[in-house]
């Protein structure tokens, strides 16, 4: 019975994700790297580097503030060393100085006597910087993996779209890394942390992105790589437990730039010194509480600023901290199934950050408002400025467009499985088909008429926890207002994520409720 359906839940997703029988089975390999990449940019990134250290020149190494900027930095930087280049790195400040390359830091890097700069996960778009390099007579190597518009004035850009095929979907951190193999300086941790930024940044999980996930998150279990496992609570890691446990706090120190020197992540990877590492490891996590602590005051804050008959939700409050409203809007967001847009009042103007359910596309309900100071992102999130004295007109611009703005939700598609499908190792033969992700994204579960024992909330009613009567858990966190409402009515289905959960070293399948489904 039980090796049944230990077949049918691994089978059942996979025809969901591949309708196409003849490829199934490629989804169920482990991939191998994919050889070098042979593209003229890699190539001339080698003889670059090669002339750097023939001519003893300094080079430094210009990087972005999340996690992807922060690990394909420390693969950057440890290559060159090893290389035996003198290596520099800076990451901007988030808050005061903000994304990518900027002049002030091409002055610094001139008058410190660098020769070249390299950014990594940025730079396609810093046009003034590189132009300001150039008069200065810097050299600068452009490694980044975002959308091209125009053409970079740089000395060489190494960019997966120049890349073969396979290369395609790589992160910043990726592209760093396929650098450093074609130098021949990567090492295991480099390509660990590589796997690590690829499930950081949500790259699609096809071609050298899978084979980087699969062979990274093998090694790390192998290695138990002490950087990554301070920062963890599992002792062992897939491309979930890194999403939820490590990535978060990496991104807080860059989200918390007013509380802490992203600069020091970079020097958390580049270290080996215990002492150092147990040091860093604890600034982070306490970061990272912190960020925690702050975004629920906030969270609590907004909804008590929130009008039910509003089509898209927008609050504005000068006290809230710009490194952490994305978060709050995105809360908010799930919590609403609305759009939300959460400003903060800075002395640039008001910042903003758009949060939307799929099916919403902010940047085409934002693409009419006449005059930005800065603005960016995509169909689920944007982030962008409005100049101090135009609030009020923003806001008026937000009220009209909501009002005729037509658009319909994506329906959670979802898979049912019965409670017999809910044991461990059914829930384990899904480890064939990891990683999934953009490109290949596991389905919800449905659990129609669940058999449930027992019920509670805990945390003050954030999160609760049902009991079926086999003895599985069905969790639901971060409830929203809704669902603590209707806590006593009986339950038609829950949708959401299977996954088996270790407690005192013993192992429980466990369903994480994404959404609940009432009793008419």
């Amino acid at each position: 019975m039980h090796t049944m359906n230990h077949f049918t839940l691994k089978d059942k997703v996979l025809a969901v994700l591949e309708p196409d029988a003849s490829k199934r089975e490629q989804w169920t390999q482990t991939l191998d790297l994919f050889p070098v990449s042979a593209c003229s940019c890699v190539q001339a990134f080698v003889s670059k580097i090669q002339q750097y250290k023939t001519e003893n020149k300094k080079v430094m190494v210009a990087g972005d503030y999340d996690t992807d900027g922060i690990l394909a930095t420390t693969i950057m930087v440890k290559g060159l060393r090893k290389y035996g280049l003198e290596c520099g790195f800076y990451i901007p400040d988030r808050i005061r100085e903000g994304y990518g390359l900027h002049e002030q830091t091409v002055k610094l890097v001139s008058q410190k006597g660098y020769h070249s700069i390299i950014t990594v996960d940025n730079g396609v778009k810093a046009f003034p910087a590189l132009e300001l390099a150039h008069r200065l007579g810097i050299e600068t190597i452009v490694t980044d993996h975002h959308t091209l518009e125009q053409e970079v004035p740089c000395d060489l850009l190494v960019h997966p779209t120049l890349m073969e095929d396979s290369f395609h979907t790589l992160c910043g951190a990726g592209v760093a890394y396929e650098c450093m193999r074609a130098l021949g300086m990567d090492t295991t941790d480099m390509l660990e942390l590589a796997a690590i930024a690829s499930i950081g940044d949500m790259m699609i999980v096809t071609g050298q992105t899978r084979a980087l996930i699969q062979q990274g998150l093998k090694s790390l279990n192998h290695t138990h790589n002490h950087h990554i496992f301070e920062l963890a609570s599992d002792r062992e890691l897939n491309e979930v437990s890194v999403a939820f446990q490590v990535v978060p706090k990496l991104n807080a120190i860059g989200r918390l730039s007013n509380l802490a020197n992203v600069n020091n992540v970079v020097r958390y990877f580049l270290t080996e010194d215990l002492r150092d590492i147990v040091a860093f490891r604890n600034q982070i996590t306490e970061v990272n509480n912190l960020r925690k602590r702050l975004s629920d005051e906030m969270l609590k804050h907004a909804r008590t600023k929130c009008y039910a008959n509003e089509d898209v939700l927008l609050i504005m409050d000068p006290s809230y901290h710009e490194g952490i409203i994305g978060l709050v809007a995105g809360s908010l967001c799930s919590q609403t199934g609305k759009p939300v847009i959460i400003m903060t009042k800075t002395p640039e103007g008001y910042k903003a950050s758009m949060r939307a359910p799929d099916g919403f596309d902010c940047m085409d309900f934002l693409g009419q408002y006449p005059s930005y100071v800065a603005y960016g992102g995509h169909k689920q999130a944007a982030g962008f400025t409005v100049s101090l004295n135009e609030y009020e007109m923003f806001r008026g611009y937000v009220r009209k467009r909501a009002m005729s703005y037509q658009w319909e939700p994506v329906p959670f598609s979802s898979l049912p499985i019965c409670m017999e499908e809910l044991s461990i190792e059914a829930i384990e033969s899904l480890d064939e088909l990891r990683p999934f992700g953009p490109g290949f994204i596991c389905p919800h579960f449905e659990l129609k008429h669940p058999d449930i024992k027992s019920f509670y909330m805990f945390q003050n009613g954030k999160h609760g926890k049902y009991t079926l009567s086999n003895g599985i858990q069905c969790m639901r966190f971060n409830q929203s207002e809704a669902d603590r409402h209707n806590a006593n009515r009986s339950v038609s289905s829950f949708i959401g994520n299977l996954q088996v959960s270790e407690y005192r070293s013993k192992k429980q399948a466990t369903f994480i409720i994404e959404q609940t489904k009432y009793d008419e």
